[in-house]
Parts: C-alpha cells; structure tokens; sequence
C-alpha cells in the first residue's frame, strides 16, 4: 500500500563501487575496475514500519546498510534522515545524528570488544554523545539490559561468557542506548540457533512496539524477513529486482528472480515436494554486471526476439550457450559433460557430429531445437567450434540470438499499490513474452 507519511529515510542514487586493481600502477595507466556493490538503489523508511531487505550473498546488502550510516563512504547518492543529508553531513554532525540511527550487526562476537565488560559495551555510547555518568549511567545500563532479556549482574561479565543470543542481546542493548529512532539491522539472527532467532525477532518485535522504532533489516533468509517486516526490497547485483508490501512480494506477481528465491521456502511437512526453480548459470561478477537486466543471464522468464518459436527452455539452454562461449578459449570450457563409462575423447578429438551431440547434451538442447532457424544458426556455431574458430562461433550466435532483457534496463514497473517490479514481463510493449508470474 502506499504512505501518505513523510519518510523517516529517504534514500535517492545510493552507490558504492570498490576500486580493484594490481595496484598504483594500475591505477595511475587507468587499468583498475570498479566493483558495483550498490548501484543506484532508492528506498523510504516510514515511522514505525520495518523494511526488510532480501537477496543472495554478495548482491550488497550489507555495502547497502553500511552507506545509509555511513559507516562507509558512498560513491554516490543521498541519504536524508528528516529531510537532513546524511552524506553532507560533517563528522560532528554525523555523531549526532548517530543517536537517531544505529546499527546492529550480523556477528554478536565480534562486534563487542573482548576487554570490556557487558556494562563498559553498553555504557560507551551513553559515554560518547555525553548521556548519562555515574549513578544514572549505571542505571541506565541495568536498564537496558533487563529491557532485553539480561539481568543486573551480566553487566559485570566479558562477551566470551554468554551464548550468541544472548550476546545479540547485549549488542541490541548498546543500539538502544542512545534512544534511537531506526535501527538498521544487519543479519540479526543469521549466526543464531533457529531457536534462539525467534526468540530474537519477538524482542525486535516487542521493542518496536514498546519505543515506536523503526527498522531495516537485511537478510537471506526469507522466512525471517516474512516474520518481520511490513515491506520487502528484494536486491540483485546491487539493484532492487522488486519492491512492495510483503504479503505482495510474498504472493503473486513476482519477478522471476524473487520467484526463485521464494520456491526455496521449505514447507515444515516431512511430504512437502515443492516446485523448486534452479537458476542456470553463476551470479555475475559486481566488477562485470551484464548490459540490461542484470538478471538475464540466469532468467527462465528471459524474453526472446519477435518472430521465435522456441520453447522457453530451449531459449534458456540458447542463452546459456551463448553466456559459456563468451569467455570460451578451448573446447574444453564449452563441453563439461561427464565422460561415459568407456571413456569419452577429448572434445578436440571428436567428429562433428560427436561435437553437436555433446554440445546439445551438455546444454540440454534437443535434436533439432523447435525453430528451424534456430536450429540453423545452432549447426553452424557447432561447425565453427569443430573448427575451433571460437570468435566466429561467438558471432554467429551473439548476431541471431538477442534478448530484449539484454538491451533494455527496466524501471520498476508500478504492479500493485506500492508494489514494483524491475522487468520487461510487465512492460506492455512484449505482450509475447513469457506468462508473468501470477499476475493477476
């Protein structure tokens, strides 16, 4: 549903690239790359909800909830907390405002220093931005604690002496010192027992409730965030794939990506047989992200060119052939079917038709394919690899097969009240694409 209330956080363009390189060197001749850890990404925080952030490891959660804090520099873009930039901020300024905004992170080992004492941990920040000392500090600590979970006398204990929930609690009683506003939470629960998590998700719940806060959770595990939040942002190589209420993210329509993701939801039945959706290929490199839709690449909703009659399946296993040759130097690198009992050759050492089969085998592709043109263009990108002519066999397939979802960025889409996707399938100019998602 959409908001009528003004943001807490409002967040415009945010984008954190990496410098990779061999060094100085590299740099200074203009070879280094950038790695694009969070890529334009836009997102509100209203009072009181909890967002709940999703993806794969590596898609830039965690770069994402570090640069609204600024615990690292962002590249670019905007981070206004009431209205106030965050990114323009000075360091004085930003201390400041650090008592609206804190930050809980993933490992509750590590984020606590071993040579203080629990009250000394939760105690520093009322130390820093000149909250409380003395009597009234050590209130306030025993306070905190007991709000929760702990009791008076673990103020005295070293983080080595709790359990990992209970030392999640500790680092959640440091975040609440300052009587913040938000919360960014990094992974809560993610190095916890299943057990303990939920116990630490209903005290998240419990205190939100009890001092009106508001939350962004990052997470990869689904259930947690379904549990938890009022809205999902579901990110991919550093960019939302689809954003909206959760129980419209949860339920249909989906992108394909964030389909995917949620087929992986084990049912608590020991019969449950689901519909699992196995993504083909490997996540692409942040150093590399793929022209268009960063997800094409792995799609099985990939939109193919006007006039084809291929089965999707088949255009997939296309695709994909056409990703492997990209980087191919050998045959080897094509062809990774297993060899047969009686010994397979080397793929140099095969015939042209021995080649075509393993080929078809190896992507899974019949003999022949559904579209006679198709089919053509195949044949020959399998005489040019028989050839071991890698760049003409790359041509042959990168001029016939193009997908839309390889040329074109999508915006996200408006799919729902507040609920948006970034995907062609729900672009009205491919009334051809695949079936979307549910859509209703």
């Amino acid at each position: 549903m959409s908001d009528a209330r003004e943001p807490l956080l409002e967040v415009e363009g945010l984008t954190k690239y990496y410098e990779s390189g061999g060094g100085i060197v590299d740099t200074l001749l203009g070879r280094s790359r950038e790695v694009k850890a969070v890529d334009g990404v836009d997102l509100e925080l209203y009072p009181g909800e909890t967002l709940g952030i999703v993806g794969e490891s590596g898609c830039g959660k965690t770069t994402l909830a570090q640069a609204l804090l600024r615990l690292i520099e962002p590249t670019a873009g905007t981070v206004r907390y009431r209205g106030e930039d965050l990114t323009a901020a000075s360091d004085d300024r930003l201390r400041a405002l650090r008592k609206d905004i804190q930050y809980i992170f993933q490992d509750p080992f590590s984020s606590l220093n071993p040579r203080l004492t629990v009250g000394d941990i939760v105690g520093e920040p009322l130390d820093i931005h000149g909250i409380a000392s003395g009597e009234a500090r050590t209130r306030r600590i025993y306070d905190l604690l007991e709000t929760v979970g702990l009791s008076q006398r673990h103020a005295h204990r070293y983080p080595h002496e709790f359990s990992g929930g209970q030392r999640q609690r500790i680092g959640i009683a440091r975040a609440l010192a300052v009587d913040p506003e938000v919360i960014v939470c990094d992974e809560p629960v993610s190095a916890l027992d299943v057990s303990v998590q939920a116990q630490i998700l209903n005290l998240l719940e419990d205190l939100q409730d009890e001092f009106g806060l508001s939350y962004v959770v990052i997470a990869h595990d689904l259930s947690v965030v379904e549990h938890i939040a009022d809205r999902v942002g579901v990110l991919y190589l550093g960019e939302f794939a689809e954003m909206g209420a959760t129980g419209d993210v949860f339920g249909p329509p989906h992108h394909p990506y964030a389909e995917a993701l949620l087929s992986a939801i084990p049912e608590p039945d020991p019969g449950w047989e689901g519909d699992r959706i196995f993504l083909s290929g490997e996540v692409p490199s942040p150093l590399d992200p793929p022209q268009g839709c960063r997800f094409h690449t792995r799609c099985p909703k990939v939109i193919q060119p006007e006039g084809s009659s291929l089965s999707q399946s088949e255009w997939r296993s296309l695709l994909d052939l056409k990703q492997r040759l990209r980087d191919a130097e050998a045959l080897e690198s094509v062809t990774a079917v297993a060899e047969s009992d009686d010994g397979a050759a080397e793929p140099t050492a095969l015939s042209r038709a021995e080649l075509g089969e393993r080929v078809r085998a190896e992507f899974d592709l019949p003999s022949p394919v559904s579209d006679g043109e198709a089919e053509r263009v195949l044949s020959e990108a399998v005489d040019r690899l028989h050839d071991e002519d890698f760049d003409a066999a790359r041509a042959t397939i990168d001029d016939a097969f193009e997908s839309p979802c390889e040329r074109t960025d999508p915006p996200l889409y408006e799919v729902g009240d507040g609920h948006r996707i970034a995907c062609l399938l729900y672009d009205e100019g491919y009334p051809d694409a695949p079936e979307r998602t549910g859509q209703r």
